[in-house]
């Protein structure tokens, strides 16, 4: 692997060792956080839902100026993104201001994820990239299993405004040091720049192989969304404590970033569709460890099993998309509106039957949702899943046959 792809890695590595540990904190104090202010799993349920809504009719044009300015400003504009709404967070109790900082916090999350995976997709060498996701990813996963804990005692301990403060801090911190580490850094050209009509009008007519992601994604995100954004809440609503909800988070954060690694090298070798079926496995068990949460064992048992479904997912889809789209940033923009439009009104949905009927039946809901997105990809995503040393020699062949 060349210095460039190197220095791509330390840039996108340091940044997430600061920015998972503000994601981690602020998905698990925010809902303690709202359900403290006496707010109900339905309102929670409600902002969580009307951000992924808003979020997905944003995401297309972030996507398309991704590619047009490149993906380095792109990831600099989602971090004071995110900065501005955890510090948000910190002095607002009203609905309408808690609703505006979930929202521009998950504006910032989505449109991040694809800037940062175009950055690695267009400076990391052919055949690294799943390496390079697990890799990077297991950075972010590992700074994240600290942010609940950390987030949960902090807001215990000294209330959750000086929470929500450290956990900005933390988020400028990583920025920083993206910004001066991915000065630089070779980015391999597009084969086109999507016009901003395009990145709205490809979510209508996508390629073959993109329409097939696009229906996965779709799935996956409908059943993970159920509950998904309000686990610490429903945990705190079992009778955790906020530093205990923390620690099963963080459990499940343990778990990932020890498979992330291994989880990229088995994308690399195996393909991402059996990766993600295999996913989608542990995901059902998961959703129903997590339904009754009486005891801890439970509650554990319901973090490792999402840790390492997680682990297998990350590198799964961004290597899908990577494959599918051509590694552009209006490709991980399109998969991540349509799981946006997808799961946006699932949180709503889940925290509605919570309330309503019980909590387990929001959770078997979810684990009939994500079986069937197991299958979906293992029987139509197969087709791509070709690996990168085929493709070479399928290009080899071709360039043979038509030389003179």
């Amino acid at each position: 692997m060349g210095g460039s792809s190197r220095r791509a890695m330390t840039a996108i590595a340091l940044y997430n060792l600061f920015r998972g540990f503000t994601v981690g904190g602020y998905m698990t104090v925010f809902p303690m956080y709202m359900i403290s202010l006496g707010y109900s799993m339905e309102d929670l349920g409600l902002v969580i839902a009307a951000s992924g809504l808003l979020s997905a009719a944003i995401l297309p044009a972030l996507g398309a100026l991704t590619d047009r300015y490149g993906p380095r400003l792109m990831v600099v504009a989602s971090g004071l993104m995110q900065v501005a709404a955890v510090a948000m967070a910190a002095y607002t109790s009203g609905l309408p201001g808690l609703a505006a900082s979930y929202t521009l916090f998950l504006l910032s999350f989505l449109s991040g994820q694809p800037a940062r995976m175009s950055f690695l997709a267009r400076a990391v060498e052919e055949g690294f990239l799943g390496r390079a996701i697990g890799v990077t990813s297991s950075i972010f996963s590992m700074s994240r299993l600290a942010g609940p804990v950390a987030g949960g005692l902090l807001a215990e301990v000294l209330g959750f405004t000086p929470a929500f403060q450290a956990l900005a801090a933390s988020s400028a911190v990583g920025l920083a040091l993206f910004t001066a580490f991915s000065a630089g850094v070779a980015l391999r050209p597009l084969a086109r720049v999507p016009s901003l009509r395009e990145a709205y009008t490809g979510l209508l007519r996508p390629g073959r192989g993109m329409a097939r992601v696009l229906g996965y994604v779709a799935v996956d995100r409908m059943g993970w969304s159920l509950w998904f954004p309000m686990l610490s809440g429903h945990l705190y609503g079992f009778g955790f404590s906020e530093s205990e909800a923390g620690l099963v988070v963080t459990v499940s954060g343990v778990v990932q970033t020890l498979l992330l690694p291994p989880a990229g090298a088995a994308v690399d070798k195996l393909g991402p569709a059996r990766v993600l079926a295999a996913s989608e496995a542990l995901g059902v068990l998961s959703a129903l460890a997590f339904a009754e949460p009486a005891t801890a064992y439970r509650a554990y048992a319901g973090a490792v099993l999402m840790g390492a479904s997680i682990a297998l997912w990350v590198p799964g889809y961004n290597s899908l998309v990577a494959r599918a789209g051509g590694g552009g940033g209006e490709a991980y923009a399109a998969a991540n509106t349509v799981r946006s439009v997808a799961g946006a009104p699932s949180p709503y949905i889940g925290g509605l039957i919570y309330d309503a009927v019980s909590p387990a039946a929001t959770f078997a809901l979810s684990a009939v949702i994500l079986a069937a997105a197991g299958a979906y990809a293992w029987l139509a995503l197969t087709g791509l899943e070709r690996p990168a040393r085929e493709e070479k020699a399928a290009t080899l062949r071709e360039a043979v046959g038509h030389a003179p």
